[in-house]
């Protein structure tokens, strides 16, 4: 699993899924991470009160999965439709700064002792920033001392990818880094016009952008085309017992093995709510 002593100046706390049926998301979400945690208070400090909401993890690192509202009931905030990423930043002072003095458009609210921004980046992605604090770091190493799982990235999709590196990099002060593809890498493009990474470690874990590619599930003999609508990616100790889980239950998914990150088998598949997924573990 992940190596504990990996702290940049930022880290992934926990992704937002949208899903129809609390109970039954949860329940395949349990299965196939084999997750045994659950946040019923602490995650609340992050979030608006107007989803009805489960998360699974402990600290508020994990999985929030929410049931989205009509936009007309919404008043003053924003919501997504598609899965999100919340970050910790140390710079969080900087990087409210920095969008007040170019007017990007944003909201900053305070919760208790946390502070926090919802942006969205050039192709709408919407991205929550979270300050960071003592508490927080503590929160993390729990979490992975006692979990099954983590968050490996989140795969954003974008139809111009160096305009969202650009803010990425200016607006959120991240540091963009260089694709590491294995020897056998599959049939995709590492351009840094159609693919970049904001890397929190040596194995590609952190953000992913991609430029979506209608035949990258084609060329690749996947029944999944990873590169459209974004996803987040879940390490777990064992992916192959995922798969047998998957083939019991009679869900289709693609497994790509090692074709895209040194090291990392990977596997895609549909949530039931239609949200792509991918799984993977360090081999």
């Amino acid at each position: 699993m992940e190596s504990r002593n990996i702290f940049m100046n930022w880290k992934i706390l926990n992704v937002s899924i949208p899903v129809k049926n609390l109970e039954v998301s949860k329940d395949f979400y349990n299965r196939l991470l084999n997750n045994k945690l659950e946040d019923k208070l602490f995650y609340k400090n992050f979030f608006e009160n107007h989803n009805d909401d489960i998360f699974l993890g402990e600290g508020g690192f994990g999985i929030r999965l929410y049931i989205p509202k009509q936009d007309l009931e919404f008043n003053g905030t924003i919501q997504s439709r598609r899965t999100y990423i919340t970050l910790i930043i140390e710079n969080f002072d900087l990087v409210l700064r920095k969008l007040n003095e170019k007017n990007i458009k944003f909201i900053h609210k305070k919760n208790n002792d946390f502070e926090k921004i919802m942006v969205q980046e050039p192709s709408l992605n919407l991205i929550q920033l979270i300050k960071s604090n003592k508490v927080l770091d503590e929160n993390y190493k729990k979490f992975i001392d006692k979990s099954n799982w983590y968050i490996h990235h989140m795969n954003l999709e974008s139809l111009d990818v160096r305009e969202s590196v650009s803010f990425i990099s200016e607006f959120l002060d991240l540091e963009e880094g260089k694709w590491t593809a294995p020897k056998n890498k599959g049939d995709f493009s590492i351009d840094p016009r159609e693919l970049s990474i904001f890397p929190m470690s040596s194995l590609n874990k952190g953000l992913h952008i991609i430029k979506p590619d209608d035949g990258f599930g084609f060329r690749n003999n996947f029944a999944h085309n990873p590169s459209i609508a974004g996803h987040p990616a879940f390490t777990v100790k064992d992916v192959k017992k995922v798969m047998d889980i998957l083939g019991q239950s009679k869900i289709l998914f693609s497994n790509a093995e090692i074709y895209a990150m040194p090291k990392f088998h990977q596997i895609y598949l549909y949530d039931l709510n239609a949200n792509m997924l991918e799984i993977n573990q360090e081999v």
